[in-house]
């Protein structure tokens, strides 16, 4: 496990984000770039409201997973995503790739705008 997160905005989900031995080593050791190797995956669900657990609360503050949207890869190959960034992408929805050309060109551009310093990747640690 390297972190959770809630994504507000249009995408409203909860995620849980994973590494390999690899990604979790940097990460603990603050090993930038990550090395090859490296793969990180976020699988998110969409963020919802327990009405069973705010009735025990007493007011809504409970939110919780609903059904799952996707989970997204990326693998560390400085030679052969040379292009972009040295990171390699991919997604899958219903348990199935997402093989969309369009979708794909959109993920280097996004992780392009996280500082280099970070090595292209928004998730930080959570020790």
């Amino acid at each position: 496990m390297i972190g959770v997160a809630h994504e507000a905005g249009k995408l409203n989900d909860l995620r849980a984000i994973l590494g390999n031995d690899i990604a979790v080593k940097a990460y603990r050791d603050g090993t930038r770039p990550f090395p090859d190797g490296a793969i990180i995956a976020r699988l998110a669900w969409e963020y919802v409201s327990s009405a069973e657990n705010d009735a025990v609360f007493g007011q809504a503050q409970s939110f919780v997973p609903g059904s799952p949207t996707n989970v997204q890869f990326s693998v560390k190959d400085s030679k052969k995503f040379a292009d972009t960034g040295g990171w390699g992408y991919g997604q899958f929805e219903g348990g199935k790739p997402n093989r969309s050309e369009v979708l794909m060109n959109t993920c280097a551009p996004c992780h392009a705008a996280v500082s280099s310093t970070n090595d292209f990747v928004f998730t930080r640690y959570a020790p």
